[in-house]
């Protein structure tokens, strides 16, 4: 019995010492060239009010907004639900961040946007964990790339479709 006791207290450490080498922080990062005016693609990202384009926050829009979030509130600087608030902490002609929380649990979310000379921008989406010392937290975040990264695909795909039915 103390073998296995013993067993078990070695394997715990092992583990978590294992989880220590992974990295604290995790990022998830997308790509997309818009053909679209660097000025007119940071009005519709900064713009929290226009966030439709979104799959993060696609539900918080007027045909879904009622139903399914009624007591949230959204502003241009900010988007505050039941489960999730955002806020925006950077707003520059390249750069937008947003602040986001759930529950304990928070993370940021940057927008660069660099201009090409064919007038279009390309618009890099970036978010940022920090994780704790939890081996399942650091287990998790294994999978972050494939589970956020074909929303934010898709939301990028949205925003190009708007800004370029708009530019045509």
């Amino acid at each position: 019995m103390k073998l296995i006791i013993a067993s078990l207290i070695v394997f715990s450490i092992v583990i978590l010492f294992l989880f220590a080498l992974f990295p604290a922080d995790v990022s998830v990062s997308r790509l997309l060239q818009i053909k679209s005016a660097p000025g007119k693609v940071h009005k519709k990202i900064s713009d929290l009010r226009q966030w439709n384009w979104n799959e993060f926050v696609y539900d918080a829009f007027p045909a879904h907004y009622l139903a399914n979030f009624g007591d949230g509130r959204i502003d241009s600087t900010y988007i505050h639900l039941r489960n999730v608030s955002i806020d925006q902490v950077i707003d520059k002609p390249d750069t937008i961040t947003t602040r986001w929380e759930h529950g304990t649990k928070s993370f940021v979310s940057s927008f660069t946007l660099s201009p090409q000379p064919d007038g279009s921008t390309i618009v890099e989406w970036t978010l940022q964990f920090h994780l704790h010392w939890y081996p399942w937290e650091k287990l998790a975040s294994m999978f972050y790339n494939k589970q956020l990264g074909p929303l934010m695909e898709k939301s990028l795909l949205n925003l190009q479709r708007e800004l370029e039915q708009v530019s045509n």
